[in-house]
């Protein structure tokens, strides 16, 4: 039996599980240690996320840059 490498989960994977994760954790009768598991997850999917958003913002920064179009950086978080 060959062994399949585990396809890496992307952008889109992550924010759904995000979202399962905080529905769960919104539930009223989760037990401590499974709600701690889930927060773990969510805190290591949060961090894989924001690493690919990262990524993707430094490439169309590079395509706009060669493209020789001007360049404006916004801050999306203060809109």
């Amino acid at each position: 039996m060959t062994h399949m490498p585990e396809k890496k989960p992307t952008l889109q994977d992550d924010l759904k599980r995000l979202e399962e994760i905080v529905r769960a954790l919104e539930a009223e009768d989760l037990d401590l240690d499974k709600a701690i598991t889930l927060f773990e997850e969510g805190v290591k999917r949060l961090r894989t996320a924001r690493e690919q958003l990262g990524a993707v913002e430094q490439r169309v920064q590079k395509v706009l840059e060669q493209a020789g179009g001007d360049l404006t950086l916004t801050d999306l978080d203060a809109e």
